[in-house]
């Protein structure tokens, strides 16, 4: 798509809103673009209502693709604080693909952090697994819930593994990993092991960059080290 192209790799947004009006106008139903669009006059040009106006079209244009669903399910959360049509729209997008892992996903994180429901949502989180075993992003999500919610440090690290062998370079998960291997197992010496596969995965990632200060600062001692993990 020519649009995401400008969008995202050129960073020219007056293109990319260009290409996303001709291809439009060309093809009104086509419902990718409808939401693609949404996101870009969501996320680009901070404008909710015309974003909500696309997303609306999309939903009207397709009712059995997951996609503009979940998509606008996240935007009626995020940007309208409306929980309870987000929710509605993750259950359509559902009922459209039963087995769309992105969904499955959002669904879960949604009932876990608003709903609170963490029945409901570890019933997601498995049966995104379950749609696809290997899939790291699910697994990282599904090993932070089982330590923060459900307190089963054992069955977490299981997932921890299963999601780094799943992506190895994943910096999230390895830095996840790592500060559950400091503050649960204190194994310290596998920890940092994990945090300097992470900083090696993305030297740039911030949260892996701060944990590691943190932890060359009070477990290590190594001030010097810490205070350049700070800078960086």
């Amino acid at each position: 798509n020519y649009a995401l192209f400008l969008q995202y790799v050129r960073r020219d947004p007056d293109r990319a809103e260009m290409m996303y009006e001709w291809s439009i106008e060309a093809d009104p139903d086509y419902v990718l673009n409808l939401g693609n669009y949404a996101v870009f006059l969501e996320e680009v040009r901070c404008d909710s209502d015309r974003a909500e106006e696309m997303f609306e079209r999309g939903v009207d244009t397709d009712p059995n693709y997951a996609d503009i669903f979940i998509l606008y399910a996240i935007f009626l959360e995020t940007v309208r604080r409306d929980y309870d049509r987000a929710e509605g729209m993750f259950e359509r997008a559902i009922a459209a693909d039963p087995n769309h892992v992105y969904t499955l996903r959002s669904y879960a994180r949604f009932l876990e952090t608003v709903r609170r429901d963490y029945d409901r949502a570890e019933g997601m989180f498995e049966r995104a697994i379950a749609a696809d075993p290997n899939h790291a992003d699910v697994l990282g999500d599904y090993a932070f819930f089982l330590v923060i919610i459900r307190h089963d440090s054992d069955r977490a690290e299981e997932m921890f593994e299963r999601a780094i062998a799943a992506d190895p370079d994943n910096a999230g998960n390895l830095g996840y990993y790592a500060v559950f291997l400091e503050t649960v197992r204190r194994d310290y010496d596998r920890a940092e092991g994990m945090f300097e596969r992470a900083i090696a995965a993305d030297p740039n990632h911030v949260y892996t960059l701060r944990s590691y200060a943190r932890f060359l600062e009070t477990v290590r001692r190594d001030y010097d080290r810490a205070e350049g993990m700070f800078e960086r």
